[in-house]
C-alpha cells in the first residue's frame, strides 16, 4: 500500500503546482502590457525548424516580432513572438518559441468579434477562451496540414454562420494585448476559477486535444 499512497501524494503535489503556477501565470497575464517586448537579441529569432521559408513561400509576410515576458517559473527564459501576415487570406501566421520549443498557430479574425485560432501545441487549450473565440489544437500537425484544417473550418463558418475573414483594424500588438485581457479577464470571472486551473490545463486540455471546431460545435449540437 506504500507505493500506492506515494502516488496519491505525488499526483497532489502535481496538481498543487499546476494550480499554483496557473494562478501567478493569469494574474501575471491579466496586465500585460509590460510583457510584450522589443526584441534586443536577434539570435532569439533564429527559424532552424523553416517556418519562415514556408511562410514566405505561401505569401505571408513579416509583420511584428515581440518578446513575450510572461512565462511564470520559465527561470527569467522570454518567448519570441513573431507574426506572419497573408493579406490574401486575411490570416496570420504566430510563431512562438523559448529555449529549444517552438509552436505555430493561424489566427483569422471573423465578422461579429469572432475569431478563429488553430495550433499545432495543445497549449493554447490550458486556459479557456470567451464567447466567440473558437480554437482548436492538433498536436505536431505540421503547417500545411494545419493550414488545410483551419481552411476547413471557416468554409464551415461562412456556411453554417455566414460569416467571412475580415482584415485586422489594429496592429498586431494590440490585438494581441486584447486579446489577453479578454481571455484573462473571462477566465477570472469564471466562479471558483483558482480551482479550477489544475481541471483546465490537466483534462480538459486533454479532452479537447486533436478535436476540431466543428466536432466541438456539433457535439454541442447534439447535446442539445
Amino acid at each position: 500500500m506504500n507505493w500506492l499512497y506515494f502516488i496519491l501524494i505525488g499526483a497532489a503535489a502535481y496538481w498543487l503546482l499546476v494550480t499554483i503556477v496557473g494562478v501567478f501565470s493569469v494574474r501575471k497575464m491579466s496586465d500585460p502590457d509590460e510583457l510584450l517586448e522589443p526584441v534586443n537579441d536577434p539570435e532569439r529569432l533564429d527559424d532552424p525548424h523553416g517556418i519562415s521559408t514556408w511562410a514566405r513561400a505561401q505569401e505571408f509576410s513579416l509583420d511584428s516580432q515581440f518578446d513575450f515576458a510572461g512565462l511564470v517559473g520559465a527561470g527569467g527564459i522570454k518567448m519570441a513572438v513573431e507574426g506572419w501576415y497573408s493579406p490574401a487570406r486575411k490570416c496570420f501566421l504566430m510563431h512562438y518559441h523559448a529555449a529549444d520549443k517552438f509552436y505555430y498557430e493561424f489566427v483569422s479574425g471573423l465578422e461579429g468579434e469572432y475569431s478563429l485560432n488553430s495550433c499545432c501545441s495543445a497549449d493554447s487549450l490550458s486556459l479557456p477562451f470567451p464567447p466567440g473565440i473558437f480554437t482548436q489544437a492538433f498536436e505536431g500537425m505540421s503547417l500545411d496540414e494545419l493550414l488545410r484544417e483551419h481552411e476547413k473550418t471557416l468554409v464551415f463558418f461562412r456556411q453554417r454562420f455566414g460569416v467571412e475573414p475580415v482584415a485586422p483594424d489594429r496592429s498586431l500588438r494590440n490585438l494581441v494585448l486584447d486579446a489577453l485581457k479578454a481571455q484573462m479577464a473571462y477566465v477570472r470571472g469564471q466562479p471558483l476559477w483558482h480551482l479550477k486551473i489544475a481541471w483546465w490545463h490537466l483534462v480538459r486540455r486533454r479532452l479537447l486535444k486533436n478535436k476540431s471546431v466543428i466536432e466541438q460545435i456539433e457535439s454541442l449540437d447534439r447535446s442539445q
